[in-house]
């Protein structure tokens, strides 16, 4: 058992001498950065995540983190939206993260979900 053991710890250092790090790295960091240009919701991704967060009302785009100064201010990036309903908070919705937050253009920001 003890010989086992040995040798299994002998291979497995060998191993470990014969793939270079670079290589393990750099596959990581280009998994990475793949990954998070998949995170990037459109338009109509962000609506779809509004309607199954409640599809009892619809959702009417008002436009981009673009148009609002506060969403400026604080680096977000995303959609807002209002329900079609008689109301004065909207919805944003962050396209990195997929966040769902209550948002109003004076400075009301809350996550929702």
């Amino acid at each position: 058992m003890k010989k086992t053991a040995l040798i299994l710890s002998i291979l497995i250092g060998g191993l470990a001498f014969i793939t270079p790090l670079e290589k393990v790295v750099f596959a990581q960091e280009k998994n990475t950065k793949k990954i998070e240009q998949a995170i990037n919701l459109t338009q109509n991704d962000a609506k779809k995540l509004l309607i199954d967060f409640n599809n009892k009302v619809d959702y009417i785009y008002q436009g981009t983190h673009n148009d609002f100064k506060y969403l400026q201010e604080k680096g977000l990036k995303g959609f807002v939206f209002l329900p079609d309903v008689e109301t004065d908070i909207g919805y944003f919705v962050d396209e990195n993260t997929s966040h769902i937050y209550a948002f109003h253009p004076s400075g009301y920001l809350e996550l929702e979900k």
